[in-house]
């Protein structure tokens, strides 16, 4: 068994001392010239000044800005009538939430008059259910 766990473990040790070598180097690229990376550094900068390479799209933005600014002055303003109209439709639910109406209210009610209509704990009572809770006899089944 021995014998087992030492092979084990000096095979471990050859697998990782194999990934840890260099893998065989590739022929390094050639080195381009000083006249081809002036070259590339011509387009570039070309590429960059020049009004066709827009990065960022400010200029497709400020399109459909300008565009959407026109429509929306197509449309006219409400007026104070209209404004007024719109206030009172959406006051004349009587100020009902979005969140329940009525049917809502009206149970809220019910539940209140159940609760109230509870008799309430006496002091006695709490005080009998805090000692009770408490014994270690009570809680053991």
């Amino acid at each position: 068994m021995n014998k087992l766990l030492i092979a084990l473990i000096a095979g471990g040790f050859a697998t990782v001392a194999a990934a840890q070598t260099a893998a065989p180097a590739a022929a390094p690229p050639a080195a381009p010239t000083k006249k081809e990376m002036n070259a590339e550094k011509a387009k570039e900068v070309g590429a960059v000044t020049s009004k066709e390479a827009d990065t960022s799209g400010t200029r497709a933005m400020a399109a459909d800005q300008k565009a959407n600014t026109a429509a929306s002055k197509k449309v006219a303003k409400p007026t104070t009538a209209q404004k007024q109209a719109d206030a009172k439709a959406a006051t004349a639910k009587g100020g009902e939430s979005s969140t329940g109406g009525p049917e809502t209210a009206a149970q809220a009610k019910k539940d209140t008059a159940a609760s109230k209509a509870m008799p309430k704990a006496t002091t006695a009572e709490k005080s009998a259910d805090v000692k009770g809770a408490a014994t270690p006899k009570a809680a053991t089944p």
